[in-house]
């Protein structure tokens, strides 16, 4: 941007924030152009309207007189500080475009749609560029944060998981009942819609719309109708379920924050510390081996040499039982032939 340009948009910031200050007098709706930042855009019906009806006002404001407010659009047109914007291809074709690009045709009409090409600093912008700074440094500080500030961080980093799930399921349960009324209630329903930008998501808070069901629609309706009222109707019988749900729940949110402080107190070593075991444990384990195998083979010794006593005692036993035996056998041999003698 040249310095005479600079120079020129300078002369326009009077300008510019009169018609910011009335902002809500121009109907203005949220586009993404073309795919890369969140702008806002008008209608040139109501810039000419808006125009006409604070005249004396804003043609003090221009560094050149203007009869009317089309002079005043086109002015402004022609020197880009408004420019016409149109849809892109991949836009659903709605009342008010929601993707955008600036067309080369900038000739001002009343059906167009325009934008601000017009950057104005201010305090409040350096403000939050330096808020976003100190947040990054502050995250790049993490390690060394006190470990409160780190468990804090890591409670609301949770609750917040758990905000946007159970969000998410509402908004779902609360679709699927109006569906089967015959509506499509949407609460948030930008909400995963990344083309509006972070705050663009959160509007409108809900939408409305009535459903043109046929024959078929209807019954599948009806059949939902009854398949919920069942379903109540069992919770109804039944509340251990919720109570049951809502027990994990909780028993599922305090094991998470408990696995979290140890993680952060240093409890937990890192799995791929787990993974590769220190040399002086290696060490430690082999010893421990070592030390094991020497201890079995003594007492493996000591059963082998039990063993062995055992045998020789039942091998002297057995020859002991043997030679009773035999002088048990002589004996009676010699009485049987005293007796053949007599």
């Amino acid at each position: 941007m040249t310095e005479e340009r600079k120079a020129f948009e300078k002369q326009l910031y009077p300008l510019y924030n009169f018609y910011h200050k009335h902002k809500d007098a121009i109907q203005q709706k949220d586009a993404n152009f073309k795919y890369q930042k969140k702008i806002q855009i008008f209608k040139g019906e109501d810039f000419i309207k808006f125009t006409t009806t604070y005249f004396e006002d804003i043609k003090n404001l221009l560094p050149e007189k203007k009869k009317d407010a089309i002079s005043i659009a086109k002015y402004l047109n022609e020197n880009r500080i408004i420019v016409k914007i149109d849809r892109l291809g991949d836009d659903p074709k709605k009342k008010w475009p929601r993707k955008v690009f600036d067309t080369k045709d900038q000739t001002f009409t009343n059906e167009g749609f325009y934008t601000w090409n017009l950057v104005v600093k201010s305090k409040m912008n350096n403000l939050i560029m330096a808020g976003i700074l100190l947040l990054v440094f502050l995250a790049f500080l993490y390690p060394i944060w006190p470990f409160a500030f780190k468990y804090g961080v890591f409670k609301v980093t949770l609750y917040l998981l758990v905000f946007l799930v159970a969000l998410q399921v509402i908004r779902l349960i609360v679709y699927i009942i109006s569906r089967l009324l015959g509506h499509g209630f949407w609460i948030l329903p930008n909400l995963n819609n990344d083309s509006y930008g972070i705050l663009g998501s959160f509007k409108p808070l809900y939408s409305n719309y009535r459903y043109s069901d046929g024959k078929l629609e209807i019954s599948l309706r009806l059949i939902g109708i009854f398949a919920f009222i069942f379903l109540i109707y069992i919770i109804v019988q039944e509340p251990s379920y919720i109570t049951g749900f809502q027990e994990a729940s909780e028993q599922t949110i305090d094991d998470i924050l408990e696995w979290g402080k140890d993680k952060l107190e240093g409890k937990q070593e890192p799995s791929f510390r787990r993974a590769i075991p220190d040399l002086n444990e290696l060490i430690k384990q082999a010893e421990e081996d070592l030390a094991n195998h020497q201890k079995n083979n003594i007492q493996d010794g000591q059963d082998n040499q039990q063993t062995y006593d055992f045998n020789n005692d039942i091998q002297e036993e057995q020859k002991n039982h043997q030679d009773i035996l035999l002088d048990n056998d002589l004996n009676d041999l010699q009485q049987n032939e005293s007796q053949t003698d007599l």
